[in-house]
């Protein structure tokens, strides 16, 4: 189960790409997140 600190999910909510939210630095990937993340974009 991946960990993500609030700071990542509310990037993610105001539109910020993977890379600046910092989930591509997980050893386990938040795979959903991701996905939501690239369909913002």
């Amino acid at each position: 189960m991946p960990v993500v600190y609030y700071s990542q999910l509310m990037s993610v909510a105001y539109g910020s790409s993977l890379k600046q939210a910092g989930l591509d630095g997980h050893i386990i990937q938040p795979e959903r997140l991701q996905k939501i993340a690239e369909r913002k974009k």
